[in-house]
């Protein structure tokens, strides 16, 4: 333990951004600080990780001494006014560079009266006096439950998430079905986390994450209209972090915990008639997550698409976020899809509508689901036809090719704006794309020969 200690505190010292531990160490011989969290487990399991997020506790200082001195080392914002949560960002660094970095008072959550499992629905109150035992208490599973001393450089691991990290065992702090229904999204996060880190979920666990998990869609009326406890955006996010990290396991888990039964009704019913249906999403690697949705919602119609993006969250996810997936991208997808397609109707489709459904990223990504679902003679059609068209116009497989004409010469030769020049571009880009008009000057003549 004192070996991997040492290495933990070794990794912390060679980021800049972490420079301040030691200056706040000397600063106050009579405070502790410790890092906490998902750092520690990420360090003991030697991954390398993007981004980070670094959580510190400050025991046995006041908030106003923290603040003043965490103030001359950076930007400091105070969170959870009530709690003792601050981000901070060190000086030289910006949110573009590194995530914030939480610093907070150790703390203690009792459910707040009337609570129906939210994950805000807790009365939380910081001590500076309190152990970091207490702390650690309060947290969701045993891999995050430990701390490092940085004074002493001493692991503190009170419910052995050390050994649980060895044995690659996922399990609730405390009694878990007291754990997840304090807060119901802890299901969501512990599936995110056993897929993510290829965990087995310790059995006890499992069976409170089975028995909970109906409890997602708990509702509770807020002034004249009723509201889910659990918000949307927090089930889409970790749906959508456990699909992209590592889709395989988490295909299976969220099948196994039943969170496909209860969150995606639908395809439920079509893994009830075809067992088979979700092996497709086996060869899909981390990154991929429209090509999952994509594939988990492939047989659905558009409204049941649309409910169960409704239904999960996944389209309350913020625009920028990595793991925001447009649904319309996943309903033109999937209509392509359904369109049952042939070698032959590839080889005979208007040059300017295979273009628009083959020769841009949704293009490829439909070629990527083709060859999963074993439509392989598709699949190389598609490809031969883009080989030509990329081999006349001399590009790349993701080079644009230049149209030869635009609306407004269009327009100019007297033509009223409408369908009409809809109609005739693409006309001529079918024309361009099979290599009968290649110049500008060309499709210029073809243009006013039409008019005549």
């Amino acid at each position: 333990m004192e070996s991997e200690s040492a290495r933990i505190r070794a990794q912390l010292t060679s980021q800049n951004a972490l420079s301040f531990i030691d200056e706040f160490l000397f600063a106050f011989p009579n405070a502790n600080l410790y890092l906490v969290g998902g750092a520690i487990r990420d360090a003991l399991l030697s991954r390398t990780m993007h981004e980070r997020d670094y959580d510190f506790v400050v025991t046995h200082l006041s908030p106003s001494h923290l603040e003043a001195w965490f103030q001359t080392k950076g930007e400091l914002h105070l969170v959870g006014q009530h709690f003792g949560v601050y981000k901070f960002m060190p000086t030289g660094f910006t949110s573009k560079d590194i995530s914030f970095i939480d610093i907070a008072l150790p703390r203690t959550e009792r459910v707040a009266e009337g609570s129906l499992g939210g994950y805000r629905d807790f009365d939380v109150q910081s001590d500076p006096t309190l152990p970091i035992e207490t702390d650690l208490a309060r947290r969701d599973f045993t891999i995050n439950a430990m701390a490092l001393d940085l004074r002493h450089n001493m692991l503190i691991d009170p419910h052995n998430g050390h050994v649980d990290l060895s044995h690659k065992l996922l399990k609730a702090v405390g009694q878990p079905e007291e754990r997840f229904a304090e807060d119901l999204t802890r299901i969501l996060r512990g599936i995110r986390f056993a897929s993510e880190l290829g965990f087995d979920i310790e059995p006890e666990t499992a069976r409170a994450m089975n028995t909970l998990i109906e409890e997602i869609h708990r509702m509770r009326e807020v002034g004249e209209k009723f509201e889910y406890v659990v918000p949307r955006e927090v089930i889409g996010e970790e749906i959508a972090k456990a699909l992209s990290r590592n889709p395989v396991q988490a295909v299976q888990k969220l099948i196994e915990h039943r969170v496909i039964e209860i969150l995606f009704p639908s395809v439920h019913s079509i893994l009830q008639k075809n067992p088979t249906y979700l092996q497709p999403l086996s060869q899909i690697v981390p990154g991929e997550l429209p090509l999952a949705l994509t594939l988990l919602f492939r047989e659905l119609s558009p409204e049941q698409v649309r409910e169960a993006f409704d239904f999960s969250g996944l389209n309350t996810l913020p625009r920028g976020s990595s793991y925001r997936t447009e649904q319309e991208q996943i309903l033109w997808l999937i209509s392509v899809l359904q369109l049952s397609l042939t070698p032959e109707a590839i080889q005979t489709m208007r040059a300017s509508l295979f273009e628009k459904r083959f020769f841009n990223g949704k293009g490829m990504m439909l070629i990527r689901c083709l060859e999963i679902l074993k439509e392989k003679e598709l699949a190389q059609a598609v490809k031969n036809r883009r080989r030509e068209i990329e081999a006349r116009w001399l590009v790349d497989h993701d080079e644009s090719i230049a149209p030869l004409l635009s609306g407004q010469d269009i327009l100019s030769q007297g033509i009223p704006p409408g369908p009409e020049v809809r109609l005739l571009l693409d006309h001529v880009r079918d024309l361009q794309l099979d290599g009968k008009l290649m110049r500008r000057e060309e499709a210029l003549r073809w243009l006013k020969e039409k008019q005549v």
